[in-house]
């Protein structure tokens, strides 16, 4: 439906038509002949087997239940050499399955959710085979199967009992132990024989149809975090308030708010004097803030009044994937008309749009077969046909935010064509698919690990979870699609201030006014401030609250130190004069004061030639050092003003050097929250795996531009006479939420965040990014250095003071890399 103009390049076609031909035949579940005995229980007496439980409470949201067990057959078992198989043989599964099946899944419906991080071991000695076994999962649901141990949540204690397979009933059972991790136990039955402080309770050798269970409460904290995510019945209420609800829209509400009082702010601040492109931009501020409610709104709040109106209504079928479909499709059509002037792509979209949504409005009345819906599985046609409309749903919702981003930033002007977004959203959308298949291979690899695969029913358990994956793809893309768009939302801040800025027009307007440092200010306190949440709830307001005031108060620090702050002529700051100065003026005046202090620090005393001409050079420096407020000197201007003439002019170059600096930080932070440890694993399943990847690239990349602008823009106002030392205060205003927001999760034991490992990456991308402005504002003078190394102990004028700092720095890049390469990776919860 897009227009000539705006069509994909031939090599994405033909993407596109092998995605839809090969994937929908990827992962086909095959069924293979039955070719293994019965499991022989009466061989497996003499089987030995130790039983771990083990509950991690304290530093995660979610509690954590790990199980381990260690089962030695004898080899003399009919099956125990089908157990040295590979782990995709048929036979090797059933042998497997003989010994650590869960009687809760039973036949009808095998498939195992338990994650498993490491494979099951396998070692054969002659006369035993040892198998270790390690499976663990979040406590997300009322009911979770781990190992040989079943989890029963409910509102007055938890229960965590053994409940193995049946073909080990008869089985030695050397040690069963039950770890609470710290809580204490309520009731446990049998009598335990061993335990240490009421939470590590043991049992050895236990009868038959004896196996162990315990209650106990849990933390208060991941009990509520629990409870305000589920939605079983028992607490739906509660999750209503929670972070997949009304404290996930928070953030947006809240964020969309504040720009809203900014720009109000702004336009109150230009008052007669605004123009119609500025009057553009602010409309179009306003307009973007209210958009950023309303989707925050619709993507976290839209299930439940769904849900309450089922409930009134008496709705017999859910159709809430349906309603993320709708919202999903809103979201990227609402960002396509708000970002694009072009009227052909609109219309385009808009049609488009129509088109997906009525042929799924078709195929859920009609119960047509070609697209998920709640009633009918996929066909074999469906697969084709799905992966197209998704595809289709995902280009436009990766349209809309990339010209809803380029619209941003160059408010007044449109610069990327068509041409060019088109074919760039049909590839992001293919990727999005590609890895959605890919991860529900890898899923399904993981959850039908035990199941025999010579059922009649197994190709149906394919097809009906593939058919789920697909009937709730749209509702996984949501929050992370949202994600991308919340973040490119604090950027608006520097497309209205491209345009609205009072220094365009008063040349006296060294600093931003104080609306535009209002403006400043909200942009770093939405942009950095922490989400905060406790017990299950949002304190996004209490972080962003501190952010907000930690830089207003550097900036009011500033105000009283900053060189260009001091009293001047007629009162006025010195930055109003310097500002009407020639910057060439400026710089040589600087060098001069330097070349005086180099010459009179050779001279002696002794020689009444030098002395005379030392009397000289000192009248000379106190004759410039008074022609300034007191306590300036005349080489600290060319600091205080920054590399450029104009504040806006530091504020681009601070955003571009802190972008292409923090690029190795990105990458290094990427690795530690993404890939290291489990949490490769865990990404690699996740149906928006792809997303949530770029949100964390691009929030980080979002983070050091933002902070590099705010660096920039302030440079004249921040407190230190040298780069470094005003990127210092920066780091001070983002450490503040960072390091409250970590005691009260340490405190209440939440899951915190690196939070040495950011600081320092922080620090270190600002402090480079200081160091940097401050040599491009010498960067006439590199000429007569022979390296980079001799310029910076020269403009530094490198005493015992500086080269400290400058220690201190590499300190703080060894303290980052150690601190991330040793830190303990927490798995993403799924």
């Amino acid at each position: 439906m897009i227009s000539h103009g705006c069509s994909a390049p031939r090599p994405l076609h033909v993407l596109l038509l092998l995605l839809c031909l090969v994937l929908p035949v990827v992962g086909r579940a095959d069924a293979a002949e039955r070719a293994s005995p019965g499991c022989r229980a009466d061989q497996l007496e003499k089987t030995k087997v130790t039983a771990l439980a083990e509950f991690e409470h304290r530093g995660n949201d979610y509690s954590v239940l790990k199980s381990t067990m260690d089962v030695s057959v004898p080899a003399t078992w009919a099956r125990a050499s089908e157990l040295l198989l590979d782990t995709h043989s048929p036979v090797y599964r059933s042998a497997l399955a003989c010994l650590v099946s869960k009687p809760a899944l039973g036949q009808d419906d095998p498939l195992d959710d338990e994650w498993r991080f490491a494979p099951v071991a396998v070692k054969a000695d002659g006369q035993w085979v040892k198998v270790h076994y390690e499976a663990s999962t979040w406590v997300q649901s009322s009911f979770s199967a781990v190992g040989p141990w079943e989890l029963t949540v409910t509102p007055e204690h938890w229960l965590i009992e053994l409940k193995p397979s049946p073909d080990l009933k008869s089985a030695n059972w050397e040690s069963v132990q039950v770890n609470l991790g710290g809580q204490g136990a309520l009731t446990a039955t049998p009598p335990p024989a061993f335990g240490e402080g009421g939470t590590n309770l043991s049992w050895r050798h236990k009868k038959p149809d004896q196996y162990p269970a315990v209650t106990f409460r849990p933390p208060a904290v991941q009990q509520w975090n629990f409870v305000t995510t589920s939605l079983e019945p028992s607490w739906e209420t509660w999750e209503t308030w929670g972070m997949w609800s009304a404290s996930g829209a928070f953030w947006y509400v809240a964020s969309g708010a504040l720009l809203l009082v900014a720009a109000r702010r702004l336009t109150r601040s230009l008052a007669d004097r605004t123009m119609p492109a500025q009057s553009t931009a602010l409309r179009f501020l306003r307009w973007w803030s209210i958009l950023l409610i309303f989707l925050g709104l619709l993507v976290y709040l839209g299930d439940n009044l769904y849900r309450l109106l089922g409930r009134l209504m008496a709705w017999e079928f859910d159709y809430s994937p349906m309603l993320s479909v709708f919202s999903l499709a809103f979201l990227g059509l609402a960002l396509c008309l708000l970002g694009s002037r072009s009227k052909r792509l609109r219309v385009s979209v808009s049609v488009l749009v129509l088109v997906i949504l009525g042929w799924y409005v078709v195929s859920e009345v009609f119960e047509f077969a070609l697209l998920p819906t709640s009633d009918v599985l996929l066909s074999a046609p469906g697969w084709t046909v799905a992966a197209l409309a998704i595809c289709a749903l995902m280009s436009v919702c990766w349209l809309g935010v990339i010209a809803a981003g380029q619209r941003i930033l160059l408010i007044r002007e449109t610069r990327i064509p068509p041409r060019v977004m088109v074919p760039a959203a049909i590839t992001a959308a293919m990727v999005t698919v590609l890895w959605g298949y890919l991860a529900f291979e890898r899923y399904w690899d993981r959850i039908s690990w035990l199941a025999d695969l010579g059922q009649p029913e197994f190709q149906l358990w394919w097809e009906i979870t593939l058919h789920n994956w697909w009937w709730y793809f749209p509702e996984y893309v949501l929050v992370p699609m949202l994600g991308l768009v919340g973040i490119l939302a604090p950027l608006a801040v520097l497309g209205v201030l491209r345009v609205c800025r009072v220094e365009q027009y008063e040349k006296s307007a060294f600093t931003p006014a104080p609306a535009e440092k209002f403006l400043l200010v909200v942009l770093f306190a939405i942009t950095l401030a922490p989400l905060g949440d406790y017990y299950g709830l949002s304190a996004y307001a209490l972080t962003l609250l501190l952010c907000m005031c930690a830089a207003w108060g550097v900036l009011a620090l500033g105000s009283s130190v900053s060189v260009l702050e001091r009293p001047f002529a007629d009162n006025a700051p010195l930055g109003m004069t310097i500002s009407q100065t020639e910057r060439a003026d400026v710089l040589r005046l600087a060098r001069r004061f330097r070349e005086l202090q180099a010459r009179l620090s050779h001279l002696g005393t002794a020689n009444p030639a030098e002395r005379a001409e030392r009397e000289s050079l000192e009248a000379e420096i106190d004759r410039l050092d008074q022609s300034l407020p007191a306590g300036v000197r005349p080489v600290d201007l060319p600091f205080a003003c920054g590399p450029l003439t104009t504040w806006w002019g530091n504020a681009r170059r601070g955003a571009v050097i802190a972008s292409l600096v923090g690029l190795p930080a990105t990458g290094l932070l990427y690795w530690t929250s993404v890939v290291k440890g489990d949490s490769w694993t865990v990404n690699a399943e996740d149906p928006a795996g792809f997303l949530w990847i770029t949100v964390a690239i691009l929030f980080w990349q979002i983070v050091w531009l933002v902070a590099g602008f705010f660096l920039g823009a302030l440079w004249r106002d921040l407190p230190g006479r040298h780069g470094p030392t005003k990127a210092l205060f920066v780091a001070l205003a983002f450490a503040v939420p960072e390091v409250a927001d970590f005691l009260v999760a340490q405190a209440l034991g939440e899951s915190v965040p690196s939070l040495i490992g950011e600081i320092a990456a922080f620090a270190s991308v600002m402090t480079c990014t200081g160091l940097v402005m401050d040599l491009q504002t010498f960067q006439n003078e590199r000429r007569y250095w022979a390296t980079n190394a001799g310029m910076v102990a020269y403009i530094y004028q490198m005493r015992f003071a500086s080269v400290a700092f400058f220690v201190a720095q590499l300190i703080a890049l060894a303290t980052l890399w150690k601190t991330l390469s040793e830190v303990t990776s927490t798995s993403p919860i799924p």
